[in-house]
């Protein structure tokens, strides 16, 4: 009997200590419940990029991206009509000037050239064959002048002769007057031939001039012409490489028709699309970084567009240092342009989605992290990954950087 009293009486005892672990354990259940925050929109911590607020020098820059472009290119093109006979060089090849890229045929160039050739080789035969015929004609012009000459110097001689005779009475008047009239006579003939002389000389030299003038023609065309069948070789103009070349064996070319293009390696600069609105705090001088994705080089901005593409600025950026194996035209290239540095001023990293220099909502963590509440703040100047803070925040504050579209309508989060 004492068995079973004993027995009861620790059933019941363990029945009331379960109760009471119940009871406990229902109550503590009720205040974590009440304690829970069902009102506020929960957000996971660990999806968040969250940000402390800090003092100190701020680097203004702005990342854009681009192309190293040549800044030494030609364009390779068809001078005169012909068809592709033989094709000498490929894309990527390196070339010399004056070294042949491509051969075009047409006979009818060839053809004229050989015509103009022989024009102008039978007008220097006409021109040689005439000079002499007047140059013989000269040399009688000149002979008649030396016959009147002599002949005049001979009556002057009689002349002098009779003069004496006339003064000793030896000669009648009538002898010494005809000798008188006679170098008269040869005088004005003298003078005749002499005029006749010069003018003879002078119209050799306007005939020859004339015949020169056509020859200089001949020759002109014939140098159009030889010109005309040696741009049926298309040459390089510089030392470059070979970037473009678009051409097959056959292939019919009109004048001017483009056909490919050299660019120099060694001669790049770096093109660089800037947002259109970061472009205006962009000057030229202002120092750039350039990264290749293969080493980086130093450059400043030499150009600036003064257009809007698709709401980007072209920014022309000369490289300063020698640019890393591999680097040529057409590589995709990163830039960083240095605009201004900021002394002391409050920053934090930029957040996403973000306007600068403007009131923006932000959402600030309170309650030890616990909550996040949104505060208006004041941005100032955006660097690349940092922006200035002008009204709104404290230093040590610190902010949710992630984009918070999906919950601005909240005045206050809950952080799990």
């Amino acid at each position: 009997m004492d068995k079973i009293r004993k027995k009861s009486r620790a059933k019941l005892v363990k029945q009331i200590t379960f109760a009471s672990a119940s009871v406990a354990l229902l109550f503590y259940g009720a205040v974590s419940v009440a304690n829970i925050d069902f009102k506020s929109r929960r957000v996971d911590r660990d999806s968040l990029l969250i940000g402390t607020v800090e003092r100190g020098d701020l680097d203004i820059r702005i990342s854009a991206n681009g192309v190293l472009l040549p800044r030494d290119l030609e364009l390779i093109s068809a001078q005169v009509e012909g068809r592709v006979a033989r094709v000498h060089v490929a894309p990527g090849d390196e070339v010399v000037t004056g070294q042949v890229l491509a051969e075009l045929t047409n006979p009818q160039l060839v053809t004229a050239a050989e015509e103009a050739h022989s024009e102008w080789e039978g007008s220097v035969a006409d021109i040689k064959g005439f000079e002499v015929e007047l140059q013989n004609q000269l040399l009688n012009q000149e002979s008649s002048l030396l016959q009147s000459q002599f002949a005049l110097e001979r009556v002057r001689l009689e002349l002098e002769a009779k003069q004496r005779l006339r003064e000793e009475g030896g000669i009648a008047e009538i002898e010494f007057l005809q000798v008188s009239l006679d170098v008269e006579q040869l005088e004005q003939t003298v003078a005749i031939e002499q005029k006749r002389f010069r003018q003879s000389k002078d119209n050799t030299e306007t005939l020859l001039s004339v015949r020169q003038s056509k020859v200089t023609q001949l020759a002109r065309a014939l140098d159009r012409a030889n010109d005309r069948v040696n741009s049926l070789e298309l040459v390089a103009g510089i030392d470059a490489m070979v970037q473009e070349l678009d051409l097959e064996l056959g292939q019919q070319l009109m004048p001017g028709s483009p056909v490919g293009r050299l660019a120099r390696q060694e001669l790049l600069y770096a093109e660089l699309r800037v947002p259109a609105r970061q472009a205006g705090d962009v000057v030229v001088g202002q120092e750039v970084m350039i990264d290749t994705r293969n080493g980086t080089v130093n450059g400043s901005v030499s150009r600036i567009d003064p257009g809007v593409i698709e709401g980007t600025v072209i920014v022309d950026v000369e490289i300063h240092d020698l640019l890393p194996r591999g680097a040529r035209p057409q590589l995709q290239i990163e830039g960083i342009i240095y605009v201004a540095q900021i002394a002391d001023a409050l920053h934090v990293g930029r957040p996403a989605l973000i306007r600068t220099d403007a009131d923006v909502s932000l959402y600030k963590l309170v309650d030890e992290g616990g909550y996040a509440e949104r505060v208006n703040v004041r941005m100032g100047r955006a660097s690349v990954i940092e922006v200035e803070i002008l009204e709104g925040l404290e230093p040590g504050d610190r902010v949710i950087l992630s984009d918070s579209s999906g919950w601005q309508d909240q005045q206050r989060i809950l952080l799990n």
